[in-house]
């Protein structure tokens, strides 16, 4: 498995088979409900998904941007591109993908180090400085934003903000660092994680939140469905909050 390390967060390789969640159904936190170390402190700009394709696709070795033009589309909202699948014999075998209304589909204004496209949608992942990244998920109603640390080269999730696609901007929220560490350190609640995540029932030797937690984005970096990743930001949260 690939684990979602920060040096991994910028490669690709699905191996696991794809489970499919109910966005409605993993009850993700907003805003409102991160605990209370969490504070809103500025904001970041949205923009559409046309716009910032542009100006970021030579960031991802993984994904191009025909260079021809189509007669009667609009390439600001049929974004097209070819992701990579695989290299056979130094040959690139490529996807090619379709995003409509893709100038309405919200993604923050910000450079970016990362792009990788899901069975039901994609995610991309900006770097803020200070250690902060924030991994954006488009789904189908808008974007939804994890923030996270970078700790010990593992880029942990602490809070997430909802967008709508006719949201201009999101609200920045912070975490005490020291706190994140702290409750790394501390033994796991193994009962809790079963109740937040079904699949940790067969993991073993798990004896910290922070061994749990390498369990957690190991398996995340080998799963390629948005809402499952969501699910396991999800679960993260709640450990260490």
């Amino acid at each position: 498995m690939m684990k979602e390390s920060l040096p991994d967060l910028i490669k690709s390789g699905a191996t696991e088979e794809p489970i499919t969640f109910n966005e409605e159904s993993l009850n993700i936190p907003n805003v409102e409900t991160v605990p209370e170390e969490v504070e809103s402190v500025s904001s970041i700009i949205i923009t559409s998904l046309g716009t910032w394709f542009d100006e970021n696709v030579n960031n991802f070795p993984n994904i191009r941007k025909p260079t021809v033009s189509i007669q009667g589309v609009d390439a600001n909202q049929q974004l097209i591109m070819t992701v990579l699948v695989s290299l056979e014999g130094g040959e690139e075998k490529r996807k090619l993908i379709v995003y409509d209304d893709a100038h309405i589909q919200p993604v923050l204004d910000l450079p970016s180090i990362d792009m990788q496209i899901y069975n039901n949608g994609f995610r991309i992942v900006s770097a803020c400085g200070n250690g902060m990244f924030i991994k954006s998920y488009g789904v189908r109603k808008g974007l939804i934003s994890v923030f996270c640390y970078d700790i010990d080269d593992q880029v942990i999730p602490y809070g997430v903000v909802r967008a709508k696609k006719r949201d201009t901007e999101i609200d920045i929220i912070v975490r005490d660092l020291e706190d994140m560490k702290r409750r790394l350190s501390e033994p796991l609640d193994f009962e809790a994680l079963q109740l937040r995540y079904k699949q940790s029932s067969k993991a073993e030797g798990l004896r910290t939140n922070k061994d749990a937690i390498d369990w957690l984005l190991e398996r995340q970096g080998s799963i390629e469905d948005v809402h499952h990743h969501l699910q396991i930001d999800n679960v993260i949260i709640n450990t260490i909050q």
